[in-house]
């Protein structure tokens, strides 16, 4: 990025922050308390927004460099959509271009286009369209943009971004333990630092011993497992964002118990899971008599499966601290 763009960016991080903080504000002046972690979470919504950007976003950080160096790319393009409205990709790359430039007011409108151009929006569209409206108004958290989180999170309980934002909503309704669960989960798949950081000091003010961003049972059970590629599969072939993970699921479904993230290099290779690989402090693997357990090599590097990935999967008994062989051979559908 340039220096101009950072500066430009910077700015503009500071009058969301004010915006964002004239609600907090009034609450103090009508003689509320202060929240330590509304305030706090106010304050490092928008930078917070773009570390997690950066860490499960496929954007093209290329052109947003360029369109951070010349603005007049992307008035063209809001020029060709005057004349183009039924352009839904021109509207999901300006829209885009918009929240990378922390232009969210102008983001939202252009969400808002696509969305309504878009006959049965992804997960991906959901979550870009409640982030813009977030955002912009802090108040869609109990909105609009609180329910699209809600659902991305019902279909696809690992996905980071939703994992964050999961975390503000429930912040915002006072559900102190979906927000404990919802940010130790994000905690466990290794975010940016910078995000790491902060969530442990929201987690640390809402009660949460989170010292460690899991626990290190040791004396828990430990399943070995040997992971190997099938027959005729090359890691060169996935491309240089594959990420490893291995995940143990209970049989009821709901946030995976234990995950282990690797480069899709470790393969093939040998792996120990235990509950030191625990998402959510106080689940063991332990309390279950059966997991399923994944190991899913993914093309896009996020944990949440997509279209195309390479995967193997195994039903097994915990307690009886196993050594498994999963060949991966399974293409995602």
């Amino acid at each position: 990025m340039t220096a101009t763009f950072w500066v430009v960016a910077a700015l503009l991080c500071a009058v969301a922050v004010a915006f964002l903080f004239v609600p907090v504000w009034q609450v103090r002046r009508r003689g509320g308390g202060w929240s330590p972690a509304g305030v706090a979470a106010t304050v490092l919504i928008a930078p917070l927004a773009l570390a997690l950007y950066a860490y499960v976003s496929d954007w093209d950080f290329e052109f947003a460099e360029r369109a951070g160096r010349e603005s007049e790319l992307v008035d063209q393009l809001a020029q060709h959509l005057a004349t183009n409205p039924n352009d839904a990709e021109g509207w999901r790359l300006l829209a885009a271009s918009y929240m990378q430039l922390g232009r969210y007011v102008e983001g939202r409108a252009a969400y808002q286009r696509l969305w309504a151009l878009t006959r049965e929006p992804n997960d991906d569209l959901k979550l870009a369209y409640a982030e813009s409206q977030i955002l912009s108004d802090r108040g869609s958290l109990t909105g609009e943009a609180g329910r699209l989180v809600e659902e991305v999170l019902a279909a696809n309980p690992g996905n980071p971004k939703a994992l964050w934002y999961g975390g503000l909503v429930a912040l915002e309704l006072g559900r102190d333990e979906a927000v404990r669960e919802r940010w130790t989960s994000l905690l466990a798949m290794k975010p940016p630092e910078q995000v790491a950081q902060v969530v442990r000091g929201q987690l640390a003010v809402l009660g949460a011993e989170t010292a460690a961003a899991v626990p290190t049972a040791a004396d828990g059970p430990k399943i070995t497992l040997n992971v190997t590629l099938g027959e005729g599969r090359s890691i060169a072939s996935l491309g240089s964002q594959a990420q490893l993970f291995i995940l143990a699921r209970a049989p009821e479904g709901g946030p995976p118990i234990a995950v282990i993230r690797r480069p899709a290099s470790a393969v093939p290779g040998e792996f120990s899971l235990s509950d030191a690989d625990s998402m959510i402090q106080g689940r063991s693997l332990s309390a279950y008599p059966e997991i399923t357990v994944v190991a899913r090599l993914s093309m896009s590097g996020q944990p949440t499966a997509q279209p195309g990935d390479w995967q193997a999967e195994a039903v097994l008994r915990p307690s009886e601290a196993p050594t498994v062989a999963l060949v991966i051979d399974q293409v995602v559908q």
